[in-house]
């Protein structure tokens, strides 16, 4: 069987929870506008950190990935403190290229400091491709356990049950996102291999 590997969701940065902007920037619709708008702003004021942060996420929504992770770092290391909408960032951009060590050391770091649903789906996806299964489902119980119809957690927690062979536990997983979510694809085509599974192992009893 092909290996099923988790979906790495397209990233919604969350910066609706930056702090309200002390210089009221309005910017341009598109990505690009709002690049070049936040670069004369960092240029005028190269210590505003809302700023980097901003930019880092107009980069991602551009899918300039590693400029986004630069200027993440830049608005961390200008932080008193380690911001965690920051930190989650460029967590979520570490996975887009395959740093899933350095990913899971900015979730980690979000952890540490409180619960948050969104760095344990990340560290989840991470560990999972560390091939850490188990912590992977660890991860992904805590979030499903806070968010039941989760919208990725739940599929993904069933496509790294089957392929440790608990299927019971895979279908189950499975057939309940797909009652809220059934057009999904790849969730589908998970269920199939799981129920055929199960079916050749009951066969062989």
């Amino acid at each position: 069987m092909q290996r099923i590997k988790v979906v790495v969701s397209m990233l919604v940065l969350v910066m609706a929870s930056l702090q309200t902007s002390a210089f009221n920037l309005q910017l341009s619709s598109g990505a690009g506008a709002r690049i070049k708008e936040l670069t004369q702003l960092i240029k005028q004021q190269p210590g505003n950190v809302q700023a980097y942060g901003e930019r880092a996420a107009a980069r991602m929504e551009a899918r300039d990935v590693y400029g986004a992770i630069k200027d993440y770092t830049f608005a961390l290391t200008l932080s008193e403190v380690d911001n965690q909408t920051y930190l989650l960032g460029r967590g979520n951009a570490y996975l887009e290229i395959g740093a899933y060590k350095e990913a899971l050391r900015d979730f980690d770091a979000i952890l540490m400091n409180g619960n948050s649903t969104d760095a344990l789906y990340g560290r989840a996806v991470g560990k999972y491709y560390l091939d850490d299964f188990f912590g992977a489902i660890r991860d992904l119980d805590e979030v499903v356990a806070v968010a039941p119809q989760h919208s990725k957690a739940l599929c993904n927690r069933g496509i790294v049950k089957l392929e440790l062979n608990q299927l019971e536990d895979s279908v189950t997983d499975l057939t309940l996102f797909l009652t809220h979510y059934p057009d999904h694809q790849e969730a589908t085509y998970a269920l199939q291999v799981a129920k055929s599974k199960l079916q050749r192992r009951t066969a062989k009893r």
